[in-house]
C-alpha cells in the first residue's frame, strides 16, 4: 500500500510494518514453496508460525510474548488504528493468503481477550473465534438480539448454575492455526449475548476438520461442538452483554479478509508483470501487446481501489453498527475488485495460469474462498440493507 500518513500512523510506521512483513515472507514463507507443492510444503508451516510469534507479528493474549500489543490485531489496536495490522496481512498475503489467514484468525480472537482486560481462568497462546453457526455469520436481527428468530437465531447456549455455566451447541467454519489452546465462543445467555473463553482440551469440546478445501489450505478450518461443557463463571469475558464484542469481531474479521484479498491481488499483479516482461510472442515481449497492457493496468487499478477502500476504514469505531455497515460494504467491494484483478492477471499466463507451476491458480482459489468466507456477497448485501432499514445506526 502507499506510504502515506493516516490517522494514528505515520509514513515511517507504514514502512516499518511493511518491511517487517516482507522480511517474514521472504525468509520464512518463500522456502515453503520450494518444490512441487500446490499450496506449499505445509509440513514446514508450524515452524514458520512459531517464527511469527517470536518476531511479534502474531498477536496473542499472553503478555509475555512479543506480539501481544503490536502483532496483527494486538492489544494496541485502538491506539494505532487498523492500518498496521491490515498492512501486515496484505504484504504477507502477497506470498501466501493461507498463512495470512492463520495470523488474522489468531489476531481477531486475541484482540477480544485483550480488550476484556480481566483476569482469565487460564492464559492461552493460540486462540480461535467461534461466532458463526451454519453457513452465515449472524444477521443484523441476531446481532441486535441473539434470540431473534428471523432469519436466524443463535442456538449455542450457556446456562448459569451456582458454580459454572453449561454450554451446548455448535459453531461452523472456525478458522485457526493448528494446536489451538482456547476458543472464544459467543453464546446465548438469558436472552443476551455472552462471550466465553473455552479450553480446547476440556471434555465436552469436539472438533471436526471440514476436510479438503478449495483454497486457504494453510489455515485450519473446523466445526466445533460443545456437549454439556462445564465452564467456570470467570470464563465469561463480557460485562453482561457481549453485543459490542460481536460487532467488533465482525468488523475485524471482514477488514482482515479484505486486506488479505488485496494482498493476494497485489501478488498476482506483480507476478503477471514479471511474466509479461520475460515472455516473447511475435518477436517482442508480451508486455508490449495492447491486450496484456490493458489486463495489467486494469488489475492494478482494481488493487488501488481496494486499498483505498481499506484506508477509508482507519478511523471507525469497531464497536459500532455504523462502522460495521462500512466494513461490510468494504468487504463486498474489495472482494469483487480483487477477484477481478486476480482473474485478469491469470489471463496473461494463458493456459499456464491454470497450472500449479506459476502459483496463479492458488491465488485464484484463495481469493475465491475469501469472497464467500464469513459472509458471501448475497449475505453482505442483505446485511447492509437491513442495517439501514432497521435504523440502528
Amino acid at each position: 500500500m502507499d506510504k502515506e500518513p493516516v490517522s494514528g500512523i505515520c509514513a515511517v510506521d507504514v514502512m516499518h510494518y511493511q518491511d517487517l512483513a516482507r522480511q517474514y515472507a521472504k525468509k520464512s514463507l518463500l522456502p515453503i514453496f520450494q518444490g512441487e507443492y500446490s499450496d506449499g510444503n505445509l509440513s514446514l508451516l508450524p515452524e514458520k508460525l512459531n517464527t511469527a510469534f517470536d518476531i511479534g507479528i502474531a498477536a496473542t493474549p499472553d503478555e509475555s510474548l512479543a506480539g501481544c500489543q503490536y502483532g496483527i490485531w494486538g492489544g494496541a489496536l485502538d491506539e494505532t488504528g487498523i492500518m498496521p495490522s491490515a498492512l501486515l496481512l496484505s504484504v504477507i498475503a502477497e506470498t501466501c493468503g493461507g498463512v495470512a489467514m492463520c495470523l488474522h484468525a489468531q489476531g481477531v480472537a486475541s484482540n477480544l481477550l485483550l480488550g476484556a482486560k480481566r483476569k482469565l481462568p487460564f492464559v492461552p497462546v493460540r486462540v480461535a473465534l467461534c461466532l458463526q453457526e451454519g453457513f452465515y455469520p449472524p444477521f443484523i436481527g441476531t446481532v441486535i438480539s441473539p434470540d431473534q428468530d428471523a432469519p436466524a437465531k443463535i442456538t449455542t447456549t450457556a446456562v448459569q448454575t451456582n458454580k459454572h455455566y453449561i454450554m451446548n451447541g455448535s459453531k461452523s467454519f472456525v478458522y485457526s492455526m493448528n494446536d489451538v489452546d482456547a476458543y472464544i465462543v459467543f453464546a446465548l445467555v438469558n436472552g443476551t449475548w455472552g462471550c466465553f473463553i473455552v479450553n480446547a482440551y476440556e471434555n465436552g469440546v469436539e472438533m471436526m476438520d471440514v476436510g479438503v478445501r478449495t483454497g486457504l489450505r494453510a489455515c485450519r478450518v473446523e466445526h466445533v461442538k460443545f456437549n454439556n461443557l462445564k465452564i467456570p463463571l470467570e470464563a465469561r469475558i463480557d460485562d453482561g452483554d457481549a453485543r459490542e464484542l460481536v460487532i467488533r469481531a465482525l468488523n475485524l474479521n471482514w477488514t482482515g479478509m479484505a486486506a488479505i484479498a488485496a494482498g493476494i491481488a497485489k501478488g498476482a499483479s506483480a507476478a503477471a508483470r514479471r511474466y509479461a516482461a520475460e515472455r516473447y510472442q511475435g518477436g517482442k515481449q508480451i508486455e508490449e501487446h495492447p491486450a496484456v497492457k490493458m489486463l495489467i493496468a486494469g488489475a492494478e487499478a482494481s488493487v488501488a481501489s481496494a486499498e483505498a477502500a481499506l484506508f477509508a476504514l482507519q478511523d471507525g469505531n469497531l464497536g459500532s453498527l455504523k462502522h460495521l455497515k462500512k466494513t461490510a460494504a468494504a468487504k463486498l467491494s474489495v472482494m469483487e475488485l480483487c477477484s477481478r484483478a486476480v482473474t485478469d492477471c491469470l489471463q496473461i499466463f494463458g493456459g499456464y495460469g491454470y497450472m500449479e507451476d506459476y502459483g496463479m491458480e492458488k491465488r485464484l482459489r484463495d481469493v475465491t474462498v475469501l469472497k464467500s468466507a464469513s459472509g458471501s456477497p448475497t449475505y453482505l448485501k442483505q446485511f447492509i440493507f437491513d442495517i439501514e432499514k432497521e435504523g440502528v445506526l
